[in-house]
């Protein structure tokens, strides 16, 4: 099915946010799916991804998919869930 041109993941860390938030936004645009992996080692970054996942709205493409994981922490916030 071709899956491999159609997503793209990063493993979250130190200084991958800039990273992470160009692969939401260009999945978003072109219909692909998105994995961020290891949100947990991220908390800095959360603020900001729990802002980004609240803009997300209709007008992104309808195939995109945001995918993310993490390992149980307090400061991943509960509205990105």
């Amino acid at each position: 099915m071709n899956m491999s041109k159609k997503y793209n993941m990063i493993s979250l860390g130190r200084g991958q946010d800039k990273k992470a938030m160009n692969c939401i936004n260009d999945n978003a645009a072109r219909g692909g799916w998105a994995l961020l992996m290891n949100c947990h080692l991220a908390t800095s970054f959360m603020p900001k991804l729990e802002r980004t996942v609240d803009s997300l709205d209709d007008s992104n493409h309808r195939d995109f998919r945001l995918w993310m994981t993490s390992m149980p922490a307090k400061t991943f916030p509960v509205p990105v869930l």
